[in-house]
């Protein structure tokens, strides 16, 4: 997905692992500002009856299906997390239909911008990827957004979500420390656990986008 060269942006929103991505996410939606999440295309990719489907279940076996016939996300994440070959197969069969289908939609977004078609936020559209940096997927983007979390935060909401030491430790280290993600970042969002502190941030760096874009 090439660069904007307007003045309309293309942004990325990531983090760590219960850092409150889909928190700023909502805070961004009601503000007017366009949101996809990679979670929820992959989520799409996998129903029954797509290619991705079909790839996933024959590379992993039906023991990943619950009794509907459906993934069960679970399963999936218990067969691949602590397993890095089996966690690169899976991102293998997902991440190119996944990008495609992010890039689509930022690109439509950008050009119903352009054509005033739309009334959206005059920033940009955002997307939630919490894996660009790990994909090497960080060059697609005009502005990187980071939410970041001090790690016993972290640890502790995974364990709140059902999580056990193991499985948060799998998938922990499957992906980078939220540290280095935010030093790369353009902008950080730090969640340490107050929304009315993480809503203020989020406003903060929208403004700081359109003042960086030249509003």
């Amino acid at each position: 997905m090439p660069r904007s060269s307007a003045s309309w942006l293309r942004l990325c929103l990531t983090g760590g692992l219960a850092c409150g991505k889909s928190l700023v996410g909502a805070f961004l939606r009601r503000r007017g500002v366009p949101v996809i999440e990679a979670d929820d295309v992959c989520h799409d990719l996998l129903r029954v009856g797509t290619p991705q489907f079909a790839k996933v279940v024959a590379a992993f076996g039906r023991t990943i299906l619950g009794s509907d016939g459906a993934i069960d996300r679970g399963a999936l994440g218990a067969r691949v997390f602590g397993d890095p070959a089996a966690l690169a197969q899976l991102n293998a069969l997902l991440h190119p239909a996944a990008q495609a289908a992010i890039a689509a939609w930022v690109t439509a977004r950008c050009a119903e911008a352009r054509a005033g078609r739309a009334a959206l936020w005059r920033g940009g559209a955002v997307a939630i990827i919490p894996l660009v940096y790990e994909v090497g997927w960080e060059s697609a983007w005009d502005r990187i957004i980071c939410v970041g979390a001090p790690p016993a935060v972290q640890r502790e909401r995974l364990r709140a979500k059902g999580f056990g030491v193991k499985e948060i430790q799998d998938r922990l280290a499957a992906q980078w420390p939220v540290e280095e993600k935010m030093k790369r970042a353009d902008y950080v969002i730090f969640n340490s656990g107050n929304e009315e502190c993480a809503r203020q941030q989020t406003v903060q760096v929208m403004q700081q986008v359109e003042n960086s874009n030249g509003r």
